[in-house]
């Protein structure tokens, strides 16, 4: 399925919400390539801390794994949308230091299926991409390749209890807190999903990336299960466990 016009608009909305980016016009060297329905978002930081807040934020409507053909100089994906995939890439911003570019746009083909089996290969192919002032190249929107996804079940724990995935998708550069306005972004939502992930009898899901009285409970649960101090603030102290091997499961204890 195509994506809209009114999908990728909301694409970008939504990354510049998220990454506190900025809509801005498409640099000139992206003129030739793509749709004219092709959007920008500059953010800070560099392709691979993007890359894992766009992880941290978008979650399962990330299409599939991250994906590059530059060394990682560059990386790719596709954001589920109602209409349709749209086309995601993170380079560098050449106009800005220490910043990145979100290019979105549709992509040259359709989404295509997704298979249980390894292909024998995956090629993809794309128009050579237009140079930029500096010489450098652009970079072309790619078609969606074959996906292979596999299904392997959690190996389980001494108990047997399914071990939950450890490491965090962003790193620690604040305390969370209960605050007015309430704090939002990636490093919120990474710890709600990791949150969630180790509440014992949870149904799943995403968090919303809002720091809210359930989340500072659900912090004070976490601290009163892994012998913390029970203060519902995520210091550092209790982002480092909360995302350690040794973390333990807990129970939500109500209010």
């Amino acid at each position: 399925m195509v994506p809209t016009p009114a999908d990728i608009d909301k694409a970008a909305l939504r990354l510049a919400q998220e990454l506190d980016g900025v809509l801005r016009n498409c640099p000139a060297a992206y003129v030739s390539i793509g749709t004219p329905d092709k959007r920008c978002v500059g953010v800070a930081g560099d392709v691979e801390t993007v890359r894992q807040h766009l992880g941290a934020a978008l979650g399962s409507d990330l299409y599939g794994v991250w994906r590059s053909r530059d060394d990682q100089r560059t990386v790719f994906n596709w954001i589920k949308m109602p209409s349709g995939t749209v086309y995601l890439r993170v380079a560098a911003d050449e106009a800005g230091a220490g910043r990145s570019l979100i290019y979105l746009d549709a992509p040259t083909v359709p989404a295509a299926a997704v298979t249980t089996t390894p292909p024998a290969s995956s090629p993809v192919s794309a128009a050579a991409p237009a140079k930029s002032a500096t010489g450098s190249a652009a970079p072309a929107a790619a078609p969606i390749p074959t996906v292979t996804r596999t299904f392997q079940a959690p190996s389980p724990s001494a108990n047997g209890t399914a071990r939950v995935q450890t490491g965090s998708p962003v790193p620690f550069t604040r305390t969370l807190a209960l605050k007015s306005p309430r704090l939002s972004g990636p490093d919120v939502l990474a710890a709600q999903n990791r949150l969630i992930a180790l509440t014992l009898g949870s149904a799943g899901g995403q968090g919303d990336g809002w720091y809210g009285p359930n989340t500072a409970k659900t912090v004070r649960d976490f601290q009163a299960a892994n012998n913390l101090k029970v203060t519902g603030v995520l210091d550092r102290a209790t982002w480092t466990l909360l995302f350690s091997a040794g973390a333990k499961p807990f129970k939500s204890v109500g209010k």
